[in-house]
């Protein structure tokens, strides 16, 4: 009974992989020029719309309590900070730098929403239940232009973990691999 439980359960996870679509998914343009060249690439964060659990980020912060105000802006950082070594580590052809000024090109990270997810469904459940889940919009942008050659769009990526902080990492350092694939597949 056991091994036909397992069984099952090993060909609905197989059946939902292969139907469940991209988080990261090239919304428009093409991010060509980042294939070949030996870019340096500046990141900007934008959370100047961004929900929490759609809800307003004070607000959600100000339900949670004092340490998660508190906490907040570090875990942003550390999560950030992530995202950079993650995506210098998985690509050869492009490197994120931390001055503006040297970058030929830039990304605009609009982060829209950001579930924390929880950690006893994922202790609980498993098979990615409980993960945390960011939506937003990368938008790149050649040096010295206003308009965008690519942009992509964050739908879901997910990252696990035990602890809010390590999720939020774990999404970051995931949407940096997935951004990588794309670049990565570029004809």
């Amino acid at each position: 009974m056991k091994r036909i439980v397992l069984l099952l359960s090993f060909i609905v996870c197989c059946v939902m992989s292969v139907f469940a679509k991209a988080d990261v998914t090239l919304k428009s343009g093409s991010l060509s020029p980042l294939k070949t060249s030996k870019a340096k690439v500046y990141v900007v964060w934008d959370y100047s719309h961004a929900t929490l659990e759609g809800k307003d980020v004070n607000a959600f912060l100000k339900e949670k309590g004092k340490e998660w105000e508190r906490d907040y802006k570090s875990e942003l950082e550390h999560a950030e900070a992530n995202f950079v070594e993650r995506f210098n580590d998985k690509t050869k052809s492009v490197t994120i730098t931390d001055k503006k000024s040297e970058a030929d090109y830039t990304i605009v990270i609009e982060v829209k929403d950001f579930h924390y997810g929880s950690t006893g469904a994922s202790v609980l459940i498993g098979f990615g239940a409980g993960d945390a889940h960011m939506s937003g919009l990368m938008n790149f942008y050649e040096k010295n232009t206003k308009q965008p050659f690519a942009v992509i769009d964050v739908d879901g990526v997910a990252g696990a973990g035990f602890g809010n902080e390590k999720r939020r990492i774990e999404t970051y350092r995931e949407l940096a691999e997935q951004v990588v694939k794309l670049i990565k597949k570029v004809k």
